[in-house]
This record gives C-alpha cells, sequence and structure tokens, in this order.
C-alpha cells in the first residue's frame, strides 16, 4: 500500500478578537435586551468560557437597575399623589377658617331684624284747557328700619350645625369623641348665658 501524501489543511483559528467589554456591559445595561446569551446572539459574540467570564454578573447588575427604576417611579408617583392629597387638605382648612369668618359675622346679626316702608306719591297736572294730564311724576321712598328682638333659635341650630362641621373638618374629626367639651359646645353654653341675662 501506498501512502497518498495528503495535505492536511489547519483548521481555521477564529482570531482572537480584543472587545470592549465595558463598553458592551453599558449598551446591555441600557439596552432592552432580555439576556445576556440573547445580547451575546444579537452581538454575534459567541458563548462560550470566555464570553461567560467578562460577563459575569450583567444579569444581576439590570435586574438591580430595573428594580432601581420601579422604585424610583413609585416614590415619584407616591409624591405626585402626596402633594395633592396635602393642596386638598389645605384647600380644605382655608374654606373652613373663611366659612368661620362668615359665620362669626352672621352670630353678631342673629338678633337683628329689618323692616321695609315704602311710600309712593304720583303728582300728575293736568291742562285744564284740554282736559288731559301733560305731566305725571311718580316718587318713591323706601324706608329701612333696623331692630333688635330675641334671637332666631332656627337660625341659631343652623351655625352651631355649621360650626361642629368646621370643628370637626379644622381638627379632622371623622368621629365625634363624648369625652371633651368641643368648640361647639363652648359656643351653645356661651350663647345659652347671654340669653340669660
Amino acid at each position: 500500500m501506498t501512502k497518498i501524501n495528503e495535505k492536511k489543511t489547519p483548521k481555521k483559528r477564529k482570531k482572537n478578537v480584543k472587545r470592549d467589554w465595558h463598553k458592551l456591559e453599558k449598551e446591555f445595561l441600557l439596552g432592552d435586551y432580555k439576556s445576556v446569551s440573547a445580547f451575546l446572539r444579537k452581538k454575534k459574540i459567541e458563548n462560550n468560557s470566555h464570553a461567560r467570564k467578562n460577563t459575569l454578573g450583567w444579569a444581576t447588575k439590570k435586574k438591580q437597575k430595573n428594580d432601581i427604576i420601579v422604585a424610583k417611579t413609585i416614590e415619584k408617583v407616591i409624591e405626585k399623589e402626596s402633594t395633592k392629597e396635602a393642596n386638598k387638605i389645605v384647600n380644605t382648612k382655608d374654606t373652613a377658617t373663611k366659612l368661620l369668618e362668615k359665620i362669626n359675622l352672621s352670630i353678631e346679626e342673629l338678633n337683628k331684624y329689618f323692616s321695609r316702608n315704602t311710600k309712593k306719591t304720583k303728582t300728575v297736572e293736568y291742562d285744564n284747557d284740554i282736559r288731559k294730564p301733560t305731566k305725571e311724576v311718580t316718587e318713591e321712598i323706601e324706608e329701612v328700619n333696623e331692630f333688635f328682638s330675641i334671637i332666631d333659635r332656627s337660625g341659631l341650630k343652623q351655625l352651631t350645625s355649621a360650626l361642629k362641621d368646621i370643628n370637626d373638618i379644622l381638627n379632622n374629626n371623622t368621629d365625634s369623641s363624648n369625652n371633651s367639651t368641643s368648640f361647639v359646645e363652648e359656643i351653645e353654653k356661651a350663647w345659652r348665658n347671654r340669653n340669660e341675662r
């Protein structure tokens, strides 16, 4: 048997390509890749021991980055909602304070009454020659009198109810407690004492 000189063709070895693994890591972390292996396939990098060694920990960093994004998003949503809620509370308290000022003015007028008297005078000038009116003037005089009498009890009840509501708003009390004397009870007691005089 004769040996035939066979030429062996050497296997083509892939050149050891130098890659910037830090740049690739940054691209993976900031990209929309589901896994490291999907990233390597997309970049046409062989998933061998060398690649796994250089990509070690990338998946964990990506998960941590996504967790931070979720946490910051939740934090911003909570901050915006709490700001809205705080503004609602401030507006409610401002409105309650303005209403309280109006109620204080109304308390001073609970026993004040007004009467109106209107007097109309009609003057007509006649021309006797033609026997018809030549000029007609109507004069109206209105007189408003203010007087004081007993306190309007229904008005007092309405104001007391409004004060109770304002007290609940200002103190953030949704349930009424019987243990302590409330602001409204103090006002009612003061009115009773005033009326007894």
